[in-house]
């Protein structure tokens, strides 16, 4: 699991896409531990803007 809060964010933007609800659960675990204003914010803007990983 990642430590620095960049890479918590991408691995959480990652495991959105995928649909990996385990991961999600734990890393989200993580970053509530860890997540300060500006890094939820980051999470946010990271998730809206997210393309889904197959098209229709």
């Amino acid at each position: 699991m990642p430590e620095d809060p960049e890479q918590l964010i991408d691995a959480i933007t990652t495991a959105v896409r995928e649909g990996d609800d385990p991961r999600l659960h734990h890393l989200l675990n993580r970053f509530k531990d860890i997540a300060d204003l500006p890094l939820l914010i980051r999470l946010r803007h990271q998730l809206y803007n997210l393309r889904p990983l197959h098209t229709p």
